[in-house]
């Protein structure tokens, strides 16, 4: 398994209608394009921190699946609300 997990803040103003557009677009999108799990988390004690896992099957379906065309404007909607985005791959070892 690989897990993708990012790391980033969404202004205050703006986190209804990120929860909303991940919810109803980005989610759907990943979860029926190779992505086997995708959730967000909100940091304790932050009032703008958030946490994106995606999970995938192995390290050739998540390329595949990011690399997608189609992912474009889903992409750049996540980047829309998204600030200070950083990214972290990790692999099941056990």
């Amino acid at each position: 398994m690989v897990k993708v997990i990012f790391f980033y803040d969404v202004p205050e103003e703006r986190q209804k209608a990120y929860l909303e557009a991940t919810a109803q677009k980005i989610k759907p999108f990943w979860e029926s394009n190779g992505c086997d799990s995708y959730s967000v988390w909100k940091v304790d004690g932050s009032k703008t921190a958030f946490v994106k896992e995606m999970d995938f099957k192995d390290d050739a379906t998540m390329k595949k699946t990011l690399s997608l065309e189609a992912a474009e404007p889903i992409k750049e909607l996540f980047y829309d609300f998204a600030k200070d985005v950083s990214r972290k791959i990790c692999a099941q070892e056990i």
